[in-house]
Order: C-alpha cells, then structure tokens, then sequence
C-alpha cells in the first residue's frame, strides 16, 4: 500500500465519521433558532440532500478502502442498505428520544431517494469511477 492510497483512505474516513455525525447532528439536535425554509419541501430537498451526500461518502469509502477491497457494486449496496436503515433509524429516534422532533415518514422516503439517486449516479458514471481505483 503506497502513501497516497493510505492518504487516501484516511482522508476518506474522516469524511464518512464527519458527515455521518453532521447527519446525526440535524436529525436529533434542537435548535434554539431553527432556519426557516420559505420552500414547498425544503425540508425534504434538505433531507435528500443529506443523504445523497452521505450515500456518495460510503459508496467511495468502501470502494477504495484497501483493507476491505469491495467492487462497486459491492460498495453499493451495502451502503445503501446501510443509509437506508439509518434514515429510518434517525426518524425513529426522533420520535423516541426527543420531545422537540416528530418521525416523519416522508423524511424517510426523502432519505432513501437522496441514496437511490447517489447509486443511480454511480451506475451512469461507473467506467469513469472505476478509472480511478
């Protein structure tokens, strides 16, 4: 493993932990002054992109991790099983843990569409991904 790989991987790493922990940050935090969105769905647009970003992390996390050497497809869909499951898992913490946050199951389907359009994105641009492993 050269320098740059394990470079890399770290670099990698700490992405996935940060934007993992940013997600779980806005989903139970409460905010004392809450941004309001004037957007029909801004909220939704919010969740799909949180976890399109986070899905687009994992994917490339596990596909250019050295140590876990997975194919793309592999990467794919244990990240979007992954992503999915902790969507549905931060809307019911939500609703358990917290009296400021309601579950909301159609943050869930913004959540789980934020994925399933990161992994049609991979789909599209494979052969360009798979250049750069």
């Amino acid at each position: 493993m050269n320098i740059k790989r394990l470079l890399r991987h770290k670099i990698l790493f700490t992405l996935v932990i940060v934007l993992t922990s940013l997600v779980t940050w806005a989903s139970l935090a409460k905010f004392i002054n809450p941004v309001t969105v004037k957007v029909e769905g801004g909220d939704k647009i919010g969740h799909f992109i949180a976890y399109f970003t986070l899905t687009i992390a994992w994917v490339l996390f596990f596909f250019f991790s050295e140590k876990l050497n997975k194919n793309l497809k592999h990467s794919l869909i244990i990240t979007s099983v992954i992503c999915i499951l902790y969507g549905v898992l931060m809307e019911v913490l939500q609703g358990l843990l917290t009296t400021y946050r309601s579950s909301d199951w159609y943050d869930v389907v913004a959540n789980t569409s934020g994925t399933v359009f990161a992994v049609f994105v991979f789909v599209v641009f494979k052969n360009k991904i798979l250049r750069f492993k």
